[in-house]
């Protein structure tokens, strides 16, 4: 096991991956734990750069770890210096952003697609990306005002979808109305009433699902945008579903 000590320039830099800014100049992010290590290393999205651990988590990583990947050793002071959460894990993991501009996704687009309109919560956009994962849908396209799809409360949110996910950012809404019309997808706005049911949309179709702000929903311009409105009925008399609680029953209902 070929493994180096973490320096303190090392430790610094990581540390700046904190901040999205840092993270979107050097195109790498930040995963933790060991789950995260073996759901990076299962998919190809993002590769794995290097990773940190302290010294009860060395003999575990080096079992899994390819031999070309480096193995930075470090005290549990430096952990919880480098790490995100308040009780951390013991392994920092450092991937580079997979490559997606939507040109791709036209080669390569699945029947459904999610597009996500300014959604600020990154526990939502997490969670949304495991739903999705779960019913099949691998494929995400993003606003330019939703929060960081690799922050870290979105990356432990998604329980390892994010290494399954291709993560197209930034779409503006223009984007991607010219996409669906130039592949034959549907825009499926989600509003909170006066839309159809989710199990009335079409099976067959190719169709892109539009989810809007936890607070405000879709801007007008996509539900104008939109070949159909949906909306979820209750019963109760509460104001509106969590977002990601809606996204689970559309995607249920679309993709079965």
């Amino acid at each position: 096991m070929n493994v180096s000590q973490l320096s303190g320039n090392h430790r610094k830099w990581i540390r700046r991956l904190h901040r999205k800014k840092f993270r979107m100049e050097e195109g790498v992010f930040i995963a933790e734990g060991f789950n995260a290590l073996e759901a990076a290393l299962a998919a190809t999205l993002h590769p794995v750069l290097e990773v940190v651990a302290d010294k009860a988590h060395l003999e575990p990583i080096a079992d899994i770890l390819p031999g070309h990947v480096p193995i930075y050793e470090c005290t549990g002071s430096a952990m919880e210096e480098i790490s995100t959460e308040q009780t951390p894990q013991g392994v920092v993991v450092i991937c580079r952003h997979g490559d997606f501009p939507l040109q791709k996704l036209e080669d390569t687009a699945s029947g459904t697609l999610i597009y996500l309109d300014r959604v600020s919560d990154p526990g939502n956009l997490g969670t949304i990306m495991r739903t999705a994962a779960w019913f099949g849908v691998r494929q995400m396209a993003l606003s330019p005002s939703c929060v960081d799809p690799f922050n870290t409360k979105a990356i432990r949110a998604s329980a390892g979808a994010v290494f399954k996910t291709e993560t197209y950012q930034p779409v503006t809404p223009q984007q991607i109305r010219a996409f669906a019309e130039k592949a034959g997808y549907n825009m499926i706005a989600t509003v909170p009433r006066g839309g159809i049911s989710p199990y009335e949309v079409k099976k067959d179709d190719k169709n892109i699902v539009m989810l809007g702000q936890e607070a405000n929903g879709l801007s007008e311009e996509l539900t104008g945008y939109a070949d159909r409105l949906v909306s979820i009925h209750g019963r109760g008399d509460m104001e509106s579903l969590n977002l990601s609680v809606a996204a689970a029953i559309i995607l249920y209902e679309i993709t079965k």
